[in-house]
């Protein structure tokens, strides 16, 4: 059993240090996600707002030196060719300076002076429009360099009104360069579409103002670019060639799209290192801790197999053994109350047997007395057996003596043959109540005998009910602490309960606790059912005593009216010696006393019947003294039995 909890607690140990350790690496790995998502989110949509940024500030700045140059423009037309062939001089990053002043767009005259019809350009409606509205143009090739270039136009004013505009052509080969170069990650990249969806730069190069990305069969993408025409800016994570990637957009001034992308893989690189990391380490940790927790379990069972132990041995009588506390721990305890509850058992057996060896040795003395009262009883019954026939014969005589006195008359001579006889049976039967009395005397001392013994078993007896009742309050101690275990093991699987997963192998260690008190209990009611059956035996044989010893007072107050009867009798007995005596000596005046001597002769016959009917009485009193002599021995014969059987019970343990 000890084994099997020893396992038990080592693989609930395990098992909740590969769950913990599993909840770790899923938490560092989903944290680690999160935070590199986010992370990798933040940088690639910082990268796209960058981007848009410097794209936004190359288009402000050639902005402002078109409206510096616009706000020159004075309504004269060789003055404005001078000013924008000069500004053409300065400025060579522009392609062409042109201006307008109509909004037809048929008279549009570049810095060579050229007037050209560009009515049918889209941004040139759009400038005509007059709103008063600076116009980007989407991307095209130039006819005359054969660059990608796009135009801005700035409105010419006068009295708030738009009257015409100017502008120039912007080769967006710096732009182009700018978003070329900007990297995500190792294989990431960014490309740049127009306000029409049109891409303006993109690594396949044959996309370049030939493709939209509204022709695109990847639906993210294009919702991004609808977020893009309302100014919004993102991520997004999409498939391509059966390769997810995660990207980010942002959008110009002029409602242009940056995106920025990159495989997901190439960017969860450092997750899937982290992981493996995790792993190893988890691993690493995971053969550590379950070395300490066996070293653990190992220590935790320990002293709950030497209390098994211990326990197993007092359950089979020996209590020589004690156990070694170590610690303070609930344990340590119960070890030490299990010392203290063993060396209380030890001392009380102890008692109980020397209890029980006093018990034998009174027993033993009052069966060799009750043995010598049923001897004298034997005798005092053969005594009164003869004395009731003295008395019977004493009775007969008087009869005849009275018979002799009514015939007085026919001889002096047959009355004095009669006297000599009463006479002499008048000294046997003196003799036989003096030898009567002598053994109701002797009858009454040994009844007293016995009443001593008698008195001493019922203490004897009392004394071992009283080590019973000691045997039965301690056991109500070991129950005591037995219901305490029980309830420490119960508020440990509630604290194991509480604790989740974490105390799941303090609840296996509460359950093996209680199974441990739930022996120690079952011991201690056998033992209790032992000591009940004990005190049984002893209230049983208290009882018997109690009788006896009313029986031998009984007895005793019989015998004592015996000795009395006997005290009459012999007295009587000597007054008819007397009388006869006086009869013999005085016969002569036997006929002038004939009155005198019936009536003594009336009353020695009254004095025979009376001392007949109570030699009857006394037999019968030893006849029952004698059955209650007998009954005392069969319940001191029971009381051996019962010691014996004690004794027998007491010696299965080893103390």
């Amino acid at each position: 059993m000890t084994s099997s909890l020893r396992k038990k607690l080592t693989y609930v140990m395990c098992i909740l240090l590969i769950v913990s350790l599993a909840s770790v690496f899923v938490a560092s790995y989903w944290s680690s996600s999160r935070l590199l998502e986010t992370s990798l989110n933040k940088e690639a949509e910082l990268g796209a707002d960058n981007l848009s940024m410097e794209i936004d500030q190359f288009f402000q700045k050639k902005i402002a030196i078109i409206e510096t140059i616009g706000k020159l423009i004075s309504g004269e037309k060789e003055k404005d060719l001078k000013l924008i062939q000069q500004a053409q001089k300065q400025n060579p990053e522009f392609e062409t300076f042109f201006f307008s002043y109509d909004l037809s767009g048929k008279k549009v005259i570049n810095f060579k002076g050229e007037e050209t019809d560009v009515s049918d350009r889209s941004h040139f409606q759009e400038a005509g429009e007059g709103k008063g509205k600076i116009v980007v143009s989407e991307p095209v090739v130039s006819k005359r360099t054969g660059n990608n270039i796009v135009t801005i136009m700035v409105p010419l004013m006068r009295n708030n009104l738009q009257y015409g505009y100017m502008g120039s052509t912007i080769p967006i080969n710096e732009i182009q360069k700018t978003v070329a170069e900007e990297k995500f990650g190792e294989h990431g990249y960014a490309f740049l579409v127009s306000k029409k969806g049109n891409y303006i730069w993109h690594p396949q190069k044959e996309l370049i103002l030939k493709e939209s990305v509204l022709k695109s069969n990847i639906p993210e993408i294009q919702t991004a670019f609808n977020e893009i025409q309302k100014g919004e800016h993102g991520v997004i994570q999409y498939h391509k060639d059966n390769v997810e990637h995660i990207a980010s957009y942002a959008s110009t001034l002029q409602n242009w799209g940056v995106y920025i992308t990159a495989p997901t893989k190439e960017l969860y690189a450092p997750i899937t290192k982290l992981s493996i990391n995790l792993i190893v380490i988890s691993a690493l940790a995971l053969i550590i801790s379950i070395g300490l927790v066996y070293l653990l379990s190992v220590q935790l069972v320990r002293p709950i197999q030497r209390l098994n132990r211990a326990v197993k041995e007092v359950a089979e009588g020996d209590l020589t053994n004690t156990l070694t506390v170590h610690g303070k721990d609930e344990i340590a305890v119960l070890s030490h109350d299990f010392n203290k509850t063993v060396a209380h058992l030890k001392d009380l057996i102890q008692g109980v047997t020397v209890s029980s060896d006093q018990v034998l040795r009174v027993t033993g003395e009052v069966s060799a007395g009750i043995e010598s009262a049923m001897n004298n009883v034997h005798q005092i019954n053969s005594s009164v057996r003869q004395i009731a026939e003295g008395a019977k014969v004493q009775a007969a005589s008087s009869q005849e003596v009275a018979i002799s006195m009514n015939d007085m008359a026919s001889g002096i001579v047959k009355v004095a043959e009669t006297s000599s006889k009463v006479s002499e049976a008048a000294q046997e039967a003196t003799q036989q109540a003096e030898q009567g009395t002598t053994v109701v005397e002797q009858a009454v001392k040994q009844m007293n005998s016995i009443g001593e013994g008698t008195t001493k078993a019922a203490s004897a007896i009392e004394r071992l009910n009283g080590r019973s009742k000691e045997i039965e309050a301690i056991l109500d101690t070991i129950t005591g602490l037995t219901s305490q275990i029980n309830l420490l093991a119960l508020n440990a699987s509630i604290e194991a309960a509480r604790a989740g997963e974490h105390g799941r192998g303090f609840a296996v260690v509460a359950g093996e606790v209680k199974k441990l008190a739930n022996q120690s209990e079952e011991s201690a009611g056998k033992i209790a059912e032992l000591i009940s059956e004990t005190q049984q035996d002893t209230f049983n044989a208290v009882d018997v005593i109690n009788s006896s010893s009313r029986d031998v007072q009984a007895g005793i107050e019989l015998i004592e009216e015996v000795r009395m009867k006997f005290a009459n009798i012999l007295n009587a007995s000597r007054n008819v010696a007397d009388h006869i005596l006086e009869v013999s000596a005085a016969y002569e005046q036997m006929s002038a006393g004939s009155q005198e001597v019936s009536a003594s002769v009336e009353e020695m016959n009254h004095i025979a019947k009376h001392a007949s009917e109570d030699t009857k009485n006394a037999a019968n009193a030893t006849e029952e003294q004698n059955v209650a002599i007998e009954t005392i021995s069969n319940s001191v014969q029971q009381l051996k039995e019962v010691v014996e059987e004690l004794q027998q019970k007491l010696g299965k343990f080893k103390l």
